[in-house]
């Protein structure tokens, strides 16, 4: 996808290119044009001083057929330039346009059918991205892995209606507790991947804080009888120096360590 991305992007700079060399051509005509108008102009105003420079003159008649052919030439550059600049306008808004499709349709097949978000294969492409970013700006990128408890036998006891509902329901719970910029990722079966650049970890646990208000409120309804929503939580952030593959590991390590806290006995 992103070789594509590259290769389109590439054509439509090689297009632009060529339009706007043509355009340069345009542009120098039209400066001799001017050049050779002022000439003749000077000629007509002060003769004796082109006469002290040059040792040919024209006669006056000669002067005013020059002077109407270089009038000639600029009319034409400047009509051609504004056809160019027309020329120019339309195709960077057909190759925005172009580009803007082909975003669109690379990212609808990274979309999960189920739930909306993106599917796992859109981290290979998101994760540098937004690591570069963050050491770019020297800020914090936040990972936050949520894992839905009990999930897996839903299917044979409840249905794949009701598996299919409580994935779309917490996709949007996620939504409404995560910032736009956020993004988020079903990352497994039954669990979703949050990563939220410029975040430090206090303000990563403060949207998982009201991500777990809204589960409290959505299990008090109890739209899915015979299942309660319970998530596991990781959490690990990624700055300039690390490697994303620690954050990673820490996140499944965290879950893990939530999963034992909340066994009986552990």
């Amino acid at each position: 996808m992103t070789e594509a991305s590259d290769l389109l992007a590439g054509t439509a700079e090689g297009r632009l290119r060529a339009l706007e060399r043509r355009g340069l051509w345009y542009l120098l005509l039209n400066l001799l044009g001017i050049f050779l108008l002022a000439l003749g102009l000077v000629e007509l105003l002060y003769p004796q001083t082109l006469a002290s420079l040059i040792e040919y003159r024209m006669s006056l008649q000669n002067l005013s057929l020059v002077l109407f052919g270089f009038l000639g030439i600029i009319l034409m550059s400047n009509l051609l330039a504004l056809s160019h600049r027309a020329s120019l306008r339309k195709a960077r808004g057909e190759l925005v346009k172009e580009l803007a499709r082909h975003d669109a349709a690379t990212k609808l097949t990274l979309v999960d059918p189920v739930t909306g978000t993106f599917d796992r294969r859109y981290l290979d492409e998101i994760i540098p991205r937004e690591t570069n970013r963050a050491d770019r700006r020297e800020t914090t990128l936040c990972f936050i892995k949520f894992s839905l408890e009990g999930f897996e036998g839903v299917d044979s006891r409840l249905g794949y209606q009701a598996s299919d509902r409580i994935l779309q329901e917490t996709a949007q719970m996620l939504k409404k507790s995560f910032r736009p910029t956020d993004i988020i990722v079903r990352y497994g079966s039954n669990e979703f991947l949050v990563m939220m650049p410029e975040t430090a970890k206090h303000g990563a646990m403060t949207a998982v804080r009201r991500l777990l208000t809204k589960v409290d409120e959505w299990n008090r309804k109890k739209p899915v009888e015979g299942y309660e929503l319970e998530l596991s939580v990781g959490l690990a952030d990624y700055t300039k120096g690390k490697d994303v593959r620690d954050a990673m590991v820490a996140l499944d390590t965290r879950v893990q360590l939530f999963r034992d806290q909340q066994t009986p006995g552990a």
